[in-house]
């Protein structure tokens, strides 16, 4: 499966060009303090590492925001966010921000573990800066997306938690936004092929490892903290999932609110385009909608 993963990472190394013309135009917002490079873990590896931003003038319990970065499961660190975070932290959050070991070095199971570890040590951390411990969103998007949605489910569930073999993120959630997570891995389609790579498993049988897709994973816990889910008619990777982690958390019982965006001025928003591009029309518009949410769920 090698070579599955040399293709890949060629289509990353052009995506991370991409990102970078993307962000070469954008400005941080002003008044932000950051506390950079905080590791997780005492391994001494670059990926086991976290960023805290927040409005330099503040009152001292600022809500948190907890953000796990897209990429493919393959590609990118936290700094990929940074101009996001940042914008989200000027909107009057404290704004964690995880990296994450990537495929191939490790699977989707290790980034689970990772990402549980980052959690448990971000609740650590919050005795040490002006946030509010009793309010916090997990929000993700792309791959981070699925990473964020099974670290809640993990965090409520004990059966998940021994599977995965990963500790317990030891965090309560007020809320949960998912940006166009990829959160069905397991099927018989160009995604499946992929995921399954992702999960370290062979990319043409579909198989039966459990909780590649994220209905099976849901079975094991009672219910959710309220979700919002981000998508838009450009998304072509994810908008169908989306769709259906909607369906299957009302089916669950979940309260789960649905941002499908249309195409503005007859314009097709890509996949993940508030996360791109945060102070763009678009992506302002998303953010307010993002902080609403988050507010009115204290």
């Amino acid at each position: 499966m090698e070579l599955w993963y040399r293709a890949f990472d060629k289509l990353w190394r052009y995506t991370e060009k991409c990102d970078a013309k993307t962000h070469a135009h954008q400005v941080l917002p002003a008044g932000i303090t950051e506390k950079t490079d905080i590791p997780y873990t005492d391994s001494g590896n670059h990926y086991h590492l976290f960023d805290a931003y927040y409005p330099t003038v503040n009152d001292g319990r600022l809500p948190v925001i907890i953000d796990i970065h897209g990429g493919g499961w393959m590609y990118a660190d936290k700094d990929l966010n940074k101009f996001y975070n940042e914008y989200l932290a000027s909107r009057g959050f404290l704004v964690f921000s995880v990296s994450y070991r990537l495929v191939p070095d490790v699977y989707v199971k290790e980034q689970l573990r990772d990402v549980c570890l980052a959690l448990r040590a971000i609740g650590a951390e919050m005795a040490t800066l002006p946030c509010d411990p009793e309010k916090i969103m997990l929000t993700g998007d792309s791959a981070g997306g699925q990473l964020a949605a099974y670290a809640a489910l993990l965090a409520q569930s004990p059966a998940l938690r021994e599977y995965f073999g990963t500790v317990d993120p030891g965090l309560s959630f007020s809320c949960i936004t998912l940006t166009s997570p990829v959160a069905y891995m397991n099927d018989a389609s160009v995604l499946g092929v992929y995921g399954r790579l992702m999960w370290g498993e062979k990319p043409f049988r579909r198989c039966c490892a459990d909780y590649m897709n994220i209905d099976e994973a849901l079975e094991q816990v009672d219910t959710l903290p309220p979700v919002l889910l981000i998508t838009s008619t450009g998304d072509v990777l994810a908008q169908k999932q989306t769709r259906r982690l909607h369906l299957d958390l009302l089916k669950k019982g979940v309260s789960s609110t649905l941002l499908d965006f249309g195409s503005p001025g007859g314009k097709n928003l890509p996949h993940v385009f508030a996360v791109l591009e945060p102070e763009s029309p678009e992506g302002r518009s998303c953010l307010d909608k993002t902080c609403a949410f988050f507010r009115a769920h204290f």
